[in-house]
């Protein structure tokens, strides 16, 4: 066994209504609170006043952020931190999908470092910790409650990445599947497809340890039973809890194993056509699946046989043959395959998103070696 590194994330705090320890959690982390979260989805609801009346109950003074998009802009970031230092703000509570969530970690993560937050995201690296930060996800997909990067696009360079630290591990989690009861129907599957991409990915990364396979494993096969049923019926708690769990165990993986093309192909693609993230995600998985079997046939037809795609005894190569046609019948049955043709990108852009695709950290984590002609040859797919 070769050895490996493990970091754990923050604490976290899981089941049915444990949002409504926020205030109390909070009020322990500090008192002037930047509450970062969507433009629409949370007040929509009706959730957006309980939570600011937990966390005035707590005795929080609040200051909202209301302004993060699908896609958040890194210059999000700068406007955060200004209202933080003009406001005093003394710890970030982000509620919401995961962009919401990127936008509040970086927030919080730069509160206390010097130079602008390009600088970090061109690399500089953070040297302190900064203000107490606290994640609570109202999706099961992007798993960003429990990584140490947050995901922002610069609109000048137009390049999709990471400010990425371990300083910037939520200090909490709330993963309560009640926030997620009022997720359309949609968004469940894209965040839904996210997550089962991101379990599939690290648990064939190069990056994968005896800790990470344990998690990456279990998430998908609850993913593939319970997503679908979520889908149709987006009110059932139950089935809401296990795909929210089947999405924190893969965000636990992939953090330390890393993820893989689908992911490194993922960002310069949402860049250049604007789609969701994990629909994307979710169109790429099968082909990368099909590509990657020759250097990870063993991991893909142990998910397929446990996820009882197949039988136990079914030969290696026809269950990783068979998992990839299942996750098309996903796509098929949540509404994703009716947007395959959205991947038919013009070629004259397909020279920067691959040379992006293989610079990412995702891409060098794939099991097997990708070049600029592999890359070609799956957005020739569509």
């Amino acid at each position: 066994m070769k050895a490996f590194t493990f970091n754990p994330s923050g604490k976290l705090v899981f089941g049915a209504g444990s949002s409504k320890n926020l205030g109390a959690e909070t009020s322990a982390l500090g008192s002037k609170v930047l509450l970062v979260t969507g433009k629409r989805f949370l007040r929509q609801t009706g959730r957006l006043m309980d939570i600011k009346a937990n966390l005035l109950e707590a005795g929080c003074d609040v200051i909202p952020f209301e302004r993060v998009p699908p896609e958040p802009a890194l210059s999000l970031v700068d406007e955060a931190l200004d209202v933080i230092k003009e406001l005093g703000c003394n710890v970030v509570v982000a509620v919401g999908g995961g962009s919401a969530v990127d936008v509040g970690k970086a927030a919080a993560g730069l509160a206390r470092a010097p130079g602008t937050p390009l600088e970090y995201f061109k690399g500089r690296e953070l040297e302190t910790k900064g203000l107490p930060f606290i994640a609570v996800p109202t999706t099961a997909g992007s798993g960003t409650e429990v990584t140490s990067n947050a995901v922002l696009i610069d609109e000048e360079s137009r390049v999709k990445t990471s400010i990425r630290s371990s300083y910037m591990v939520p200090d909490l989690a709330i993963i309560d599947p009640e926030l997620m009861l009022s997720l359309p129907a949609n968004l469940t599957a894209h965040s839904g497809m996210d997550a089962l991409c991101q379990a599939i990915e690290a648990y064939v990364s190069t990056g994968a340890s005896p800790l990470t396979d344990v998690l990456a494993l279990d998430s998908p096969v609850r993913l593939i039973r319970h997503l679908p049923i979520v889908y149709a019926d987006g009110r059932n708690i139950d089935e809401r809890t296990e795909v929210a769990l089947g999405s924190l165990m893969g965000g636990l993986a992939f953090s330390n194993a890393g993820l893989g093309l689908a992911h490194g192909m993922a960002h310069p693609i949402g860049v250049e056509t604007g789609l969701p993230h994990g629909l994307i995600c979710a169109l790429l998985l099968p082909e990368v699946i099909r590509f990657n079997i020759p250097s990870a046939v063993h991991k893909y037809a142990r998910i397929a046989k446990s996820a009882l795609i197949v039988k136990e005894s079914t030969p290696d190569n026809q269950a990783a043959a068979e998992l990839a046609a299942a996750v098309d019948a996903l796509n098929d049955e949540l509404g994703i395959a009716k947007h395959r043709h959205e991947l038919r990108i013009a070629r004259d852009i397909w020279p920067p998103m691959i040379e992006r695709a293989l610079k990412a950290w995702s891409t060098k984590r794939n099991p097997r070696p990708v070049v600029a002609e592999d890359v070609e040859r799956i957005l020739g797919e569509f």
